[in-house]
């Protein structure tokens, strides 16, 4: 591993010539790895994703509408939120879809409280007015309807929210998982279907349980997986199923009963001012 140059006046900071002790040695040698390490991108230290809450927003857009959607967001929405100290994960559309479809995008913040003390602010923006109205006076209506859910982060998921150097799809899922069986579902998809959609070429980028349930008292359980094609994911999804050890695992983990009632899935590719590609 190529070691990358440190700075002349950090290195004797830690290289005193003062007496030191044999512990306080030990500890400023673990640092100094420790700093090399991640300077060299190793890949050996990995930060967890810092934000306590996410929100997904799915809209339906309006038919012959998209084009309008994706101007406001790029030109308008996406500029004016980063102003305002939102994180926005990523956008997707729906591809190849220009009647009407579908635009999704993920959010990121502390809390609940100051995603909302965001919005208020981004929303009170003359600049987000002014947008708003020349886009609805070109566009006119663009949304039939949008979907919020809030999503809980879980302590023991793990993020991959890094961009590759080529555009890849995504399979959005959000599952209606039947009551009492949110925590064998939620195993089930960490310790099996994660690695083994792995094994496959369909890799995790994260999975939320939302902080509301459908009009069946039914838990949302949200994923997001990352494909290299629309045509891969399929052959992904179709290859998960055929696995035999998934098999055995489902047939396993529902011997005494179904654990979800359905999915529903969005096949979707991210939009050029994506952050997440």
């Amino acid at each position: 591993m190529n070691m990358p140059h440190l700075p002349t006046h950090w290195i004797s900071k830690q290289c005193s010539a003062r007496p030191v002790s044999s512990s306080t040695l030990a500890k400023r040698s673990s640092s100094l790895l420790v700093a090399l390490l991640v300077l060299a991108g190793s890949g050996t230290v990995r930060s967890a994703e810092p934000h306590a809450y996410h929100e997904l927003r799915i809209y339906t857009v309006t038919s012959n509408k998209m084009v309008g959607v994706l101007e406001r967001f790029r030109d308008t929405v996406e500029p004016l939120r980063r102003k305002h100290g939102i994180t926005t994960i990523g956008y997707w559309s729906a591809p190849g879809i220009t009647n009407g479809g579908t635009f999704a995008y993920l959010m990121a913040a502390g809390s609940k409280d100051e995603l909302q003390k965001q919005e208020k602010e981004f929303g009170e923006d003359s600049l987000f007015k002014e947008g708003y109205a020349a886009s609805n006076k070109k566009h006119g209506k663009t949304v039939d309807k949008i979907v919020v859910l809030p999503l809980v982060v879980d302590s023991t998921v793990k993020f991959n929210f890094a961009s590759t150097k080529t555009t890849r799809a995504f399979d959005l899922r959000i599952y209606s998982v039947l009551p009492g069986k949110l925590n064998a579902f939620r195993n089930r998809w960490r310790e099996f279907a994660v690695p083994i959609y792995e094994r496959h070429g369909l890799h995790s980028a994260g999975w939320w349980i939302a902080g509301n349930k459908d009009a069946d008292g039914n838990d949302h359980f949200v994923c997001l997986l990352a494909g290299d094609s629309i045509a891969s994911i399929q052959k992904s999804i179709g290859e998960f199923h055929k696995d035999t050890e998934w098999i055995r695992v489902e047939m396993e983990t529902e011997a005494s009963g179904k654990l979800r009632s359905g999915v529903t899935a969005y096949k979707l590719t991210p939009t050029d001012f994506s952050p997440l590609k």
